[in-house]
């Protein structure tokens, strides 16, 4: 179907784990901090932490490819996928990664400059499963920068042109990342997104997703993004992912299937225009959910801020409220949207009755 919404689809959310996978603790390099490899191959963590600060990790990243150090950045790769490396809250290390690798950019010609050192990063490493799976994700989302954020009907015909263009080129260079022998669950969830541009059939979305919860059950992104697909606005019927949800987290089961629930839950409830109907979701597992994910990872900012939105969506003032005072001043755009809207739920939950 085409886009009849205006948001490129997909936001950051941290990760868990699923049925069968015991919960793996976000272990710290033992390489000193004095070498730039050591930082990379930390796994990133909330300022709270105790690991690596993410903005001085997200610093190592970006310097390591503007200075074409391939190498380490391979190594820092590898290690994050053999080891499953979770941050605060139990984000995926890997994923953090490729979304440091995709720093937007504040023009074309800066755009180019990126894409420059990723072709580069893949004519030094031809074997390298990440650079191209980092270069994928930059055209991908240099697509959606070309067609912009408003409903099909606005978009001008020079913008379908390079959004179709770039969306072809990331497929065409995951294609190619298909031959090499390493493989890694972040191809999987790029080629769903490149679907989700180009309007896959449910089979061929569904073979993809599939695929990729094979090579790696515990990355859950891949739910969230399948869930996505799943909405009327893409190829779903009302309903459809909130029964995905259901459904995934019966079969993982227990206390992990609770968490996959949530995760899923908090991606859904919180869309750009909060159109979804939250009431399509159980509130009661989403917060058993999000219980086991702090038992596990413990919370981060990005999950108090995600629970504290659900429970505004639901009604819950008194869960609301107890978020609120964890969250202190330590909003999160990437929630909220606006610091006004912040407000006005916080302002809500203290004066409402629980």
């Amino acid at each position: 179907m085409l886009f009849s919404r205006l948001v490129s689809p997909f936001v950051v959310v941290p990760a868990l784990l699923l049925a069968s996978y015991a919960p793996l603790a976000a272990q710290s390099a033992k390489a000193s901090d004095d070498t730039p490899l050591a930082g990379l191959t930390i796994a990133p963590n909330d300022v709270e932490g105790t690991k690596i600060p993410y903005e001085k990790w997200l610093h190592l990243v970006r310097t390591a490819l503007v200075e074409e150090k391939f190498d380490d950045l391979d190594q820092a790769a590898d290690r994050y996928r053999s080891e499953k490396s979770r941050g605060q809250g139990g984000s995926w290390a890997l994923h953090a990664f490729y979304e440091a690798l995709d720093a937007p950019q504040e023009s074309d010609k800066d755009t180019l400059d990126h894409l420059a050192h990723l072709e580069r990063w893949i004519a030094a490493r031809p074997e390298s499963i990440t650079a191209r799976v980092a270069l994928a994700t930059s055209l991908e989302r240099w697509a959606w920068v070309a067609r912009g954020h408003g409903y099909a009907n606005t978009v001008t015909p020079e913008g379908w042109k390079l959004f179709n263009e770039r969306i072809s080129k990331a497929q065409s260079v995951l294609e190619a990342a298909e031959r090499l022998h390493a493989t890694c669950p972040q191809w999987s969830l790029e080629m769903m997104r490149v679907g989700l541009a180009q309007s896959w059939d449910a089979d061929r979305m569904r073979q993809t997703f599939e695929r990729g919860v094979e090579a790696e059950p515990g990355y859950f992104y891949l739910y969230q993004v399948y869930a996505d697909y799943l909405l009327p606005k893409w190829d779903g019927k009302p309903g459809d992912s909130s029964a995905f949800a259901k459904a995934s987290a019966d079969n993982v089961g227990g206390a992990d299937g609770d968490e996959l629930y949530f995760r899923i839950a908090a991606m859904l409830i919180r869309r750009g225009d909060d159109s979804f109907p939250a009431h399509e979701m159980d509130w009661q597992r989403i917060q058993r959910g999000y219980e086991t994910l702090s038992e596990h990872y413990g919370s981060s900012r990005q999950t108090r801020n995600q629970m504290a939105f659900i429970a505004w969506r639901f009604g819950d003032a008194g869960i609301a409220r107890q978020q609120f005072l964890a969250i202190g001043d330590k909003w999160a755009v990437s929630v909220w949207g606006t610091r006004e809207r912040f407000d006005r739920a916080r302002d809500w939950a203290h004066g409402g009755e629980s």
